[in-house]
């Protein structure tokens, strides 16, 4: 193995890109073809909730097994595993209930696939040079972002016109072709193998208990940014895989090819956030990140106004919006420019970190609290004029309108004038309830 392009870094590097192809596909295609044939968003979820149990269970078993099995044995098993799989479901489709038979072979596909990609980062070191150990695992890494980004615009190609025989198939012969080059042409050599007389399930919840006690003793923050991550994932995760299937083929109508080219977009929206990360990695800081996430949750916007069910509901959720933008952005610059000389004081005292967030934090930021609630007061109204003009029949901005369009002006200064006074009242509503709970600067501002 003089250089890094072997006779069996090649065949994995094949066999990895056959393999993650017919795993990216059948992902894609099974969950939408159980949408397209029941209707139903919530089989749908099922379908995909039962099959990512698997997967995040065998995940760290996966990585625990590669280093002490024969990884070329797994690969192969596995591969042929699947490629059964594909040819099972051809067999019993029609015969067996269709949900059931998708949840099958949907778990076989990720319990598989939680632990073939470890082992073959895991098999990376056996088969390389030292020295192009980090080249060839960028390899495989891209390769697994790359099918991400491909195999879902080919299996909504190949589903939209062809239907799922022809995907199964498709996926199944690509697990045949890895499995024969990984049986006929790889080799691993077996003294790298390692042996351990400790059983795979003992070593991973030792490693994972050591981890989380190493996390929540030495790396608080690192352990606050994994459930922040987490919670991230659990709600925009379920809007990508549930949400986007059904706007796209059953609200909006269009064919599973749209769908492809959707999840295709993502993938490359990941890998493009992944190779940006990589770039500007010395410009990053961590307290920049509730500012990414506003950009994201700004960029859902006007999905979530198009798909409204009434001009109504739209409404009321550009007026929730304009409240919510000034607020957030004004208590997370607040709370970040907290004095620090106060949390310290609170930390040497014993003070816990929820205990600093709700009686530090959080009162060092009333006062912009409170100027963020003016702001989104304001601008709620003004998103409330807009919103009674677009697609309504009844409210203040509807009558404005109204009223413009018949030239009768009166009305329209006398609306007008309602909204001031409504705007006047409410405004000195807050001005009482800020006099109520600042007290203690009652002496040195003067409303």
């Amino acid at each position: 193995m003089n250089t890094l392009l072997n006779r069996s870094f090649v065949s994995v590097i094949f066999a990895q890109i056959a393999s993650l192809f017919g795993d990216a596909v059948l992902r894609f295609a099974l969950p939408l073809y159980v949408l397209n044939q029941t209707g139903s968003a919530a089989l749908m979820g099922a379908v995909s909730a039962c099959a990512w149990i698997p997967y995040i269970v065998l995940t760290p078993i996966g990585g625990v097994a590669a280093d002490r099995v024969n990884k070329r044995r797994i690969m192969a098993a596995l591969d042929i595993l699947l490629a059964a799989t594909c040819a099972a479901f051809l067999a019993l489709d029609g015969v067996i209930d269709l949900v059931g038979l998708c949840i099958c072979a949907l778990i076989v596909l990720y319990a598989a696939q939680s632990v073939y990609q470890p082992t073959v980062q895991a098999a990376v070191p056996f088969i390389v040079p030292r020295d192009g150990i980090v080249r060839a695992t960028a390899i495989v890494s891209q390769i697994s972002a790359l099918s991400g980004l491909v195999g879902p615009v080919l299996g909504g190609l190949l589903f939209g016109l062809f239907g799922i025989e022809p995907v199964v198939f498709v996926s199944g012969a690509a697990f045949a072709v890895s499995a024969v080059l990984i049986v006929t042409v790889v080799r691993i050599p077996r003294d790298a193998i390692e042996r351990s007389g400790v059983g795979v399930v003992r070593t991973v919840a030792n490693d994972i208990v050591e981890s989380f006690a190493f996390l929540r003793h030495e790396r608080t923050v690192i352990l606050k940014v994994i459930f922040l991550v987490a919670g991230i994932n659990v709600t925009l995760t379920a809007f990508i895989l549930i949400g986007a299937p059904v706007v796209i083929t059953q609200i909006l109508g269009l064919p599973n090819q749209y769908m492809g080219f959707a999840e295709g977009a993502l993938a490359l929206g990941g890998l493009a956030g992944g190779v940006s990360v990589g770039v500007f990695a010395g410009r990053l800081r961590l307290s920049r990140a509730p500012l990414f996430l506003l950009v994201a949750a700004l960029g859902l916007l006007p999905i979530a106004v198009v798909l409204m069910p009434s001009a109504h509901l739209a409404g009321v959720f550009l007026i929730s919006v304009a409240i919510w933008f000034p607020l957030s952005l004004m208590l997370s610059s607040a709370i970040r420019s907290t004095d620090k000389r106060k949390i310290e004081a609170a930390r040497v005292m014993g003070a816990s970190e929820p205990y600093i967030l709700f009686h530090v934090a959080l009162p060092a930021a009333v006062p912009d609290i409170f100027t963020a609630l003016f702001m989104g007061l304001s601008s709620s109204f003004g998103a409330l004029i807009i919103s009674e003009q677009l697609g309504v029949k009844a409210g203040l901005g509807w009558y404005i309108n109204w009223a413009t369009q018949w030239g009768e002006y009166y009305k329209v200064f006398a609306s007008v004038g309602i909204f001031i006074i409504i705007f006047y009242l409410l405004i000195n509503v807050l001005f009482k309830v800020r006099d109520r709970v600042m007290t203690w600067q009652k002496s040195v501002v003067r409303w």
